[in-house]
């Protein structure tokens, strides 16, 4: 076990990881009715995107209150308190772009429906990989890189889907400025995995720094 047995960390920090994971399923079924047109009850899911981020804020206080307490070793504070703030940021970035979507009334093009729709399931699965490593972290480290090598593949998957996307945009036949807010939307539904592969690459190397 990477942290030894300080199971209300460990609790505390699998809860968090829950509520970050609920998060990002109401994004990802609140972006998936807005591509069918169907705002209401994507406006109603980004609602609950919002409270389960809320949520996830507050469970993380608890680890960082837990933690400053005294619960831990110093390098284990200081790791515990990076990974779950990297992961509180998957959630606020999956808030912040269906703020970016619902308060712009964003039209989507149906030359790239296929492809936010396929950001939004590449998304959903790495929400999956992060809260597996970070699981293993605590219960099986050797297992722990399976998953960050998948994060790391996924979001090279959303990559290509974003620069396919961004490239549609900038071919077609509407003005700069639907052009420009276009793409400011995909880098925001993107923002999402960037942030998980930086949370993935931390993650290898406190599992490397403890199997030294």
């Amino acid at each position: 076990m990477l942290w030894g047995k300080q199971k209300k960390i460990e609790a505390l920090v699998i809860k968090h990881l829950d509520k970050v994971v609920e998060a990002l399923d109401n994004f990802q079924d609140s972006l998936y009715n807005y591509l069918s047109g169907n705002i209401e009850q994507a406006d109603r899911l980004a609602l609950a995107t919002h409270k389960a981020e809320s949520r996830a804020d507050d469970i993380r206080r608890e680890v960082e209150a837990e933690l400053l307490g005294g619960a831990l070793l110093a390098p284990s504070r200081r790791d515990i308190l990076e990974i779950i703030e990297r992961a509180d940021g998957l959630a606020n970035a999956g808030e912040e772009a269906l703020d970016y979507i619902m308060l712009q009334q964003v039209s989507i093009p149906d030359e790239i429906n296929g492809h936010l729709r396929g950001i939004g399931e590449k998304t959903g699965e790495i929400s999956r990989e992060v809260k597996q490593a970070m699981q293993l972290m605590f219960d099986d480290i050797r297992h722990v890189t399976e998953h960050t090598k998948a994060i790391e593949k996924k979001e090279g998957e959303i990559d290509r889907l974003e620069r396919d996307a961004t490239k549609l945009v900038f071919g077609m036949d509407i003005g700069l400025a639907e052009k420009l807010q276009l793409r400011g939307m995909i880098e925001q539904l993107v923002e999402i995995s960037d942030r998980a592969e930086d949370l993935s690459d931390r993650i290898d190397i406190m599992v490397a720094e403890r199997k030294l």
